[in-house]
């Protein structure tokens, strides 16, 4: 978007995301010459301004007429997106993958000295330190080494962005594929919120696995799975890039212990192609239907299933829930008033499957339903508040959605009974 995007692509941008629902994106405050071939004319911006009077040299942003209109066109994105009620996440130095030529890293460390990057995170601190609406979005795709040169200019950045006065959060993407910011040599306390890939340990999607062990970490940071997987796509070589993908991922990383919120990619369109078209995709319409599903619901109470300190006191699904660690696997959670309990069941391809499930979680006797996650719609398994929250309980899926997957959502609740 910083490098391709025309003002009028920002607003249809912005207006499609708001209506399906979304409520932040990522911006790269600048993207690399060297990197992806879609942004190889980069890092100019579309009227051909740069983020620096001299290439490279961090300390020569807003030097030219040139280098600040390149930063007032950024102001502007991120001023639309305010107006819209929408967070940015805003990468500011783009570290790249494993520290290449995807990102800014290389000439992080070629810079000559720590204080130009000080200087640097001071300079983009004192610009946008009174913008709301926005999060400081920290490394990108790589964590260098604890210790290293390069790990100490990275954290002079954020310094140097404290020290300006901002006092926006802090995220920020470490190493794939499933390293937490909390865990990041030097970059670990600067971080407000464990926002975590997709993939999980072994690449292959297991994130609740991840999730969980964001869930853990004391004392406790917000988590949530910021990139999941990408539709269209299979960049660990593991997945199908269909819709189905990104929707488990978010049920398997929400439930399964990264209840702040959940991200959503598409290759499309962060490679900025076919705009707006590309906009309007399977995968983002279940995105909708999962927030207008988590709308319903106080979701920042979720608790995962576990009796460990934290979690929701039992074992939410007590027989039929999978594979620890497979693709199998049933993520379920239950919310502190214990009045909604969520259970996922993926995609496996096996058609109609049974879970058991502990209803002496629940508060008061509830009604259950099944959520398709790929028409936001429901389908009654009671006829009312009649199951009694005592014992347990087998519940059987509904066997295919429309779109010939066979993954649905078990929801119980305990509310609007009359």
């Amino acid at each position: 978007m910083s490098a391709q995007a025309t003002p009028e692509q920002v607003d249809e941008y912005l207006a499609v995301r708001a209506q399906q629902g979304f409520n932040s994106f990522y911006l790269m405050a600048m993207v690399h010459p060297g990197g992806y071939e879609v942004a190889k004319d980069a890092p100019r911006n579309y009227r051909g301004d740069p983020p620096f009077a001299t290439p490279n040299d961090f300390r020569t942003a807003g030097a030219s007429p040139e280098s600040e209109r390149y930063w007032e066109w950024i102001d502007s994105i991120i001023d639309k997106a305010a107006q819209r009620h929408m967070v940015v996440m805003f990468s500011y130095t783009y570290l790249g993958y494993q520290g290449g030529d995807q990102g800014w890293y290389q000439q992080v460390v070629n810079q000559s000295s720590r204080q130009v990057l000080f200087d640097w995170g001071r300079w983009l601190g004192q610009r946008y330190k009174d913008r709301a609406n926005l999060l400081w979005f920290g490394l990108g795709d790589y964590t260098p080494e604890g210790g290293s040169e390069g790990s100490s200019r990275t954290v002079a950045i954020a310094q140097g962005i404290k020290a300006a006065g901002a006092t926006q959060l802090f995220m920020a993407e470490s190493s794939s594929p499933d390293s937490l910011p909390s865990e990041a040599p030097d970059f670990g306390p600067i971080v407000d919120m464990n926002s975590f890939y997709g993939y999980g340990p072994s690449g292959g999607g297991a994130v609740y696995q991840t999730a969980d062990r964001a869930w853990r970490v004391n004392p406790p940071k917000p988590a949530w799975m910021e990139e999941g997987t990408y539709e269209f796509e299979n960049n660990t070589g593991k997945f199908s890039g269909q819709p189905w993908d990104t929707r488990r991922g978010r049920y398997w990383s929400v439930l399964g212990g990264g209840t702040a919120g959940d991200g959503f990619g598409s290759r499309d369109v962060w490679q900025w192609t076919n705009i707006p078209a590309s906009l309007r995709s399977a995968g983002a319409d279940d995105s909708t239907y999962a927030f207008q599903l988590f709308g319903t619901l106080p979701w920042w109470s979720l608790r995962p299933s576990g009796t460990d300190g934290g979690l929701a006191g039992s074992k939410l699904v007590t027989s039929g829930g999978g594979q620890w660690g497979g693709s199998d696997y049933v993520t379920s959670a239950l919310t502190s008033d214990h009045e909604w309990l969520l259970a996922y069941v993926p995609v496996t391809d096996q058609g109609e499957r049974s879970i058991v499930v502990d209803l002496a979680a629940l508060s008061a006797p509830v009604r259950a339903r099944w959520f398709d996650p790929t028409t936001g719609t429901y389908t009654a398994i009671s006829n009312g508040w009649e199951y009694p929250n005592s014992g347990t309980h087998q519940f059987e899926t509904a066997g295919r959605n429309p779109d010939g997957t066979d993954d649905w959502l078990l929801v119980l609740d305990s509310t609007g009974r009359p």
